[in-house]
């Protein structure tokens, strides 16, 4: 008989050693998933989970072991939400598991599942049913004091009040996730605290608060060195910099993303290729602005056309948890259930019609845009092959004139040649200055070209002793460079003249420059004249080439001349 009891009692003994050895590994293993979790590791962290769970089965049935089902089991909606596809099946596991956490009395695991839930409802943008569930979780923590999960408490609420445009209480939120996140440890609040602070700052446009949050951010996940999630930090450093209109340090980092970056299904890839376009497209490089524009904008249609085929299958497995939220239990209801489902299905081919609509529009704009890019780069390749054959043409004018003046000129005239051919360069230069190159390389904003190069001749000549008024006006508002250098050398001669001539008598002086456009083709006339001495125009002068320079001059643009000599002297000329 005695044996027999030692037996018992060595059996109670063994089993209770067995299932305290056993918590004590399951222990370690849902540690080990928390830290797979969080150091990015969730393929391993899945398989862990999904092998503890199989064996739940085999969990004794106390409420310790109940525990640790439930805990394994929420760990495994934790990973659902972290992929692209699958938070609709994260909801439906925390739904289920959400009273058997509450009859259990496990309060952290219920608070925790209703921060989750709340996350859920926020991605689909039920901003109703997530603050429900905030309300839930906050009432717990204070509840039963649970301060080690009061940051990621605050984290969802500065969240959600970011999605319903309270900004204020999101910075307040966030900088109280800040605060218990490193007194409890918690890194990954700690991230989220910072990014959205960095979120209020670039709202408030103070980007230099935003790029400090981000350094930190990614002085964090070195620690875990995961290359996607670097290359994404190192990104979102970038694109502030584009913000900060700072291309170098923008290029800088984009540089680094893209070293990290090796995932090529990297959900925010397209932002890569974006900041990369716009740093370089800040830099004035077109080439490279129009490839990585190029790369980003296949990137988004690839990921438009996925979330597409998803749209659908969302919607329905949506509906589903949504039901259970009121709670759906009797087969009386499958006949409604059918048909609300077939609404749903209807509503969301509607949506993916109006849908398609949007990326067809957003196409059109995107391929006007690459149009546009290669318009400009071809542009400034003309203008550049434009302006080099204009300069050439240009000096060659120059050139030419200081030859025909060089075999007449003679100490006494030197210094009147060396402002002559100023003014003439003067001419040349201001052309080019007036040319208007956002339309056609050929165009002058003759307008200003003819007013700011009568005054710049006259300043030249003027001694400030005698009162010389210089009137001008213009109604052409553009003309060809062709014909607009022929007459501002024209213009140049003509002022140069009156100014060294025609009021060596006389300390008030008029010079009147009027250009008036030609009606139904008829011709341009250009009308000069001054209350000078007055000379006669057609008569040969022997005492400089100016008066034959403007003739070759009028030749030149196929003009007519109308010439008057009484009270000074008039000039008209009459061209095309």
């Amino acid at each position: 008989m005695k044996s027999l009891f030692k037996t018992v009692i060595l059996l109670l003994l063994f089993t209770g050693y067995m299932v305290l050895a056993q918590n004590i590994t399951i222990d370690r293993e849902i540690k080990k998933i928390d830290s797979l979790i969080e150091n990015y590791q969730f393929d391993l962290a899945q398989k862990k989970t999904d092998s503890l769970y199989k064996q739940s089965n085999r969990f004794d049935q106390t409420k310790t072991g109940k525990s640790r089902q439930l805990e394994t089991r929420f760990r495994q909606a934790v990973l659902l939400d972290k992929k692209e596809d699958s938070s609709v099946e994260s909801l439906k596991i925390l739904l289920n598991i959400m009273d058997d956490a509450e009859n259990a009395h496990l309060y952290s695991l219920s608070c925790r599942i209703y921060l989750m839930i709340a996350l859920a409802y926020e991605k689909s943008e039920n901003f109703e049913l997530t603050n429900y569930y905030l309300n839930k979780a906050y009432k717990k923590y204070k509840d039963h004091h649970l301060e080690e999960l009061y940051s990621t408490y605050c984290i969802r609420r500065s969240s959600y009040y970011r999605f319903v445009n309270k900004f204020d209480l999101l910075y307040s939120y966030a900088k109280q996730a800040e605060k218990y996140a490193e007194k409890y440890n918690n890194q990954k609040d700690l991230i989220d605290s910072y990014l959205l602070m960095g979120v209020y700052m670039s709202k408030s446009k103070n980007y230099t608060k935003t790029l400090e949050y981000s350094f930190k951010i990614l002085q964090i996940n070195k620690k875990t060195y995961n290359r996607n999630q670097l290359a994404i930090d190192y990104n979102n450093i970038s694109y502030i910099y584009v913000k900060m209109r700072n291309y170098p340090k923008a290029l800088l980092y984009s540089d680094s993303a893209y070293v990290f970056y090796k995932d090529k299904d990297l959900l925010y890839k397209d932002y890569l290729s974006e900041s990369r376009y716009k740093a370089f497209e800040g830099l004035g490089n077109t080439d490279s602005a129009y490839y990585y524009f190029k790369q980003y904008h296949q990137n988004i249609q690839i990921l438009t056309a996925k979330e597409e085929k998803l749209k659908i299958k969302k919607l329905e497995k949506q509906y589903l948890s949504d039901k259970r939220e009121d709670t759906i239990k009797d087969k009386d209801n499958q006949m409604i259930l059918i048909g609300s489902l077939l609404a749903v299905i209807a509503i969301a081919s509607i949506l993916l019609f109006g849908k398609n609509r949007q990326i067809n529009n957003r196409n059109k704009i995107i391929n006007q845009q690459l149009g546009e890019l290669t318009q400009l780069l071809k542009q400034k390749q003309y203008l550049l092959s434009e302006l080099q054959h204009r300069v050439k043409n240009n000096l060659q004018h120059v050139i030419s004139i200081l030859e025909i003046q060089k075999e007449s000129a003679d100490f006494n005239n030197i210094e009147e040649l060396i402002r002559g051919n100023q003014n003439r360069i003067h001419s040349m230069a201001l052309l080019h200055k007036k040319l208007n190159v956002s339309d056609n390389v050929n165009d002058v904003d003759f307008k200003r070209y003819i007013t700011e190069l009568s005054e710049i001749v006259k300043e030249s000549y003027d001694n400030h002793q005698k009162k010389i008024n210089l009137n001008i006006n213009c109604d052409i508002e553009t003309i060809t460079i062709g014909k607009a250098l022929p007459i501002g050398f024209i213009l140049v001669e003509l002022i140069s003249n009156s100014m060294k001539h025609a009021f060596k008598k006389r300390n008030i002086g008029i010079i009147n420059i009027e250009i008036i456009k030609g009606k139904n083709e008829q011709k341009h006339k250009f009308y000069y004249s001054d209350n000078g001495d007055g000379f006669d125009f057609n008569q040969a002068n022997d005492k400089g080439l100016g008066l034959e320079i403007t003739k070759g001059l009028i030749d030149q643009i196929d003009g007519t001349i109308e010439t008057k000599t009484d009270n000074g002297f008039e000039l008209i000329i009459y061209f095309k």
